[in-house]
């Protein structure tokens, strides 16, 4: 069996059908798509009627999957179309054949919601975003003005049905359509989306300060980042630096407890601070190590309780050092 072509007419009065050669042989179902085109055509002359306000449009019969777009029921293009000797333009109202399995009062539903549409158009009223996908507070009024019922949809903004009121006004309309719905087009499948193993999508990093960064997953794996300014490393969020943080029980330093700069806990002193204060190990294990410059540099830490006090040099040996610094800095000035 040959495909039947869609058929293409303009709705509306002084408007004339556009030829599409189609056969009429109801073996092959096109007389029926011919007749449900102008069921259609009449349809939109009807709402039309009830709201002058909405212009002209092309009406056709199309896919409403396998189109590459989300599966539709039907939908409206501002003037898509242009007539050939006047150059008057006309806007396009697809009604999806994969549509025409519902009732006839949903088909019509589905003209009445791009009826909105045209209405939006034609008082020049943004009612749709994201490519038209997205509807929004002023569509659903003028949704309602047409006789639809309104809900909110996570996905579209505003999904509409038709109301038994609307239908009752339009009730010989919707029995011509449902008289002349005879076909419906099978649903495409739409082909699955291989699933990416890996994202180039960029990873917010942070600082101390906090300045904020953002690198791809490789670059962050690679190692960490520094800030310049405060010195810690960019780190996901909720994640410190691992250099910057004590780690008491020496879990990641080979059982050896170790403190970044200025996290040192009471108790503990460098040999340096030891003497600070006439203090040395006296011969005590070392304690824990201190770190700064990113691990770079380290120093030992031991207990200030295990601390004995400094050895206090002899006459004696303060008399023999300061004979042997006189002899260097005489051998220095014989140079």
């Amino acid at each position: 069996m040959k495909a039947t072509p869609a058929l293409s007419l303009v709705a509306g009065e002084g408007t004339t059908a556009v030829d599409t050669h189609v056969s009429t042989d109801p073996a092959v179902g096109a007389y029926a798509i011919s007749r449900l085109a102008a069921v259609l055509e009449d349809a939109w002359t009807a709402i039309r009627a009830q709201h002058p306000d909405i212009d002209h449009a092309v009406v056709i019969i199309g896919p409403g999957t396998g189109t590459g777009r989300p599966a539709e029921h039907g939908h409206y293009g501002s003037l898509r179309w242009r007539h050939r000797h006047s150059d008057a333009e006309f806007a396009e109202v697809l009604v999806a054949g994969e549509g025409l399995s519902r009732t006839a009062a949903e088909v019509f539903g589905t003209l009445l919601h791009e009826a909105a549409h045209a209405l939006a158009d034609a008082r020049e009223v943004k009612d749709t975003s994201r490519q038209g996908r997205w509807h929004n507070k002023h569509f659903a009024a003028l949704a309602t003005e047409l006789g639809l019922a309104v809900e909110p949809d996570d996905k579209t903004g505003f999904r509409t049905r038709i109301t038994d009121l609307t239908v009752g006004r339009y009730q010989s309309t919707i029995a011509a359509l449902d008289s002349a719905v005879t076909l419906f087009r099978h649903p495409i499948k739409a082909k699955p989306t291989k699933k990416r193993d890996n994202s180039n999508n960029p990873i917010p990093l942070e600082c101390a300060c906090p300045r904020k960064i953002k690198v791809a997953p490789t670059i962050a794996e690679a190692g960490l980042i520094r800030c310049e300014v405060c010195g810690h490393a960019f780190m996901p969020d909720g994640k410190s630096d691992p250099t910057m943080t004590p780690d008491s029980t020496g879990a990641a330093h080979d059982g050896m407890p170790t403190f970044p700069w200025g996290t040192v806990p009471d108790g503990l002193a460098t040999l340096r601070q030891l003497a600070a204060v006439g203090l040395r190990p006296g011969g005590q294990p070392i304690a824990a190590r201190l770190t700064w410059r990113h691990g770079r540099r380290f120093a030992n830490l031991y207990r200030l309780d295990l601390a004995m006090p400094k050895r206090q040099a002899t006459p004696a040996q303060l008399d023999a050092l300061a004979r042997a610094n006189a002899a260097r800095a005489a051998k220095r000035g014989d140079r």
